[in-house]
């Protein structure tokens, strides 16, 4: 009789002590799962965070831009962490061989998107200067200017591209800080591609949406 009684009790104290385990690990994973797959409420511009936009990282999510461009590529992770990467494409692809040798698609407009995290805002400011520049000294620079789009500033560069090793002949390129991130859009098109390209990425930056409640703090 004693033997039973002490196996029940057992029984019983198992079952109380795995309850409480597993409730503290459903509550851990509860804890753990929005820092790796939450997205802002709201927009810093006001806007209802829309499940729809492309989403890099958790700061920045970008409307369907329209204008004959569809999304071919989001890499959650380009090189490491906290640095993503989007492009859209308009128009009919053609082959090409690039300065590698290697066969890839050519299309008459590509929009690039970037969001390179850096440690802290200084750092995002430093990098953002150093991309500027490479492009200055990669490309014939016609025109700098700043502008403002969806409340979010940028540095403009609009440039003439074309060589022996790049097939776009013209582009548009703009620089944004983001808390410790730095923005970058890029829309480059060949000499047959009839879209206005300077509007055409203004129209691009004005379905950019970022929400700072997701951004790293200080």
């Amino acid at each position: 009789m004693r033997r039973k009684l002490w196996h029940l009790w057992l029984f019983i104290m198992q079952k109380w002590l795995i309850i409480p385990i597993i409730v503290g690990i459903i509550a851990a994973v509860a804890l753990l799962i929005p820092r790796f797959s939450r997205i802002p409420t709201r927009a810093d511009d006001g806007s209802s965070w829309d499940s729809k936009w492309e989403m890099l990282g958790t700061v920045l999510g970008v409307e369907d831009p329209g204008n004959g461009f569809t999304l071919l590529n989001n890499d959650t992770a380009l090189a490491g962490n906290d640095t993503f990467y989007a492009s859209w494409v308009a128009g009919e692809k053609r082959d090409y061989i690039n300065a590698d040798g290697k066969a890839v698609d050519l299309y008459p407009g590509q929009i690039y998107l970037l969001l390179y995290g850096c440690g802290d805002a200084e750092q995002a400011e430093e990098a953002k200067k150093d991309w500027m520049d490479r492009e200055r000294s990669s490309y014939q620079v016609r025109e700098e200017r700043e502008e403002t789009r969806n409340g979010q500033p940028y540095s403009m560069l609009i440039y003439d591209c074309g060589s022996a090793t790049n097939p776009y002949s013209r582009g548009i390129s703009a620089f944004g800080l983001f808390g410790n991130y730095v923005v970058i859009a890029e829309l480059t098109c060949t000499e047959d591609y009839q879209g206005d390209e300077q509007a055409l990425l203004g129209s691009f930056l004005d379905g950019c949406h970022y929400g700072s409640e997701n951004l790293k703090q200080p």
